[in-house]
């Protein structure tokens, strides 16, 4: 996946434990541990409204239909 294509606002979907997951890009950030490029993600009705933490590099954009 190009990675640079992922920004703010993106539609994008994730695996998680739980299953497939889409939502959208609220913010990204780079972990400081590692310097990888770290997504927030906003899931409908998943976390009590809270963001998923992912990694950039295993977000795919969502398909228009």
């Amino acid at each position: 996946m190009d990675q640079t294509t992922i920004s703010t606002g993106s539609r994008v979907k994730f695996d998680s434990e739980a299953g497939p997951q889409t939502g959208t890009v609220q913010d990204i950030k780079t972990d400081l541990g590692n310097g990888a490029k770290v997504a927030f993600v906003r899931v409908a009705g998943t976390l009590d409204g809270a963001p998923w933490r992912v990694p950039v590099n295993e977000l795919q954009h969502v398909e228009a239909a």
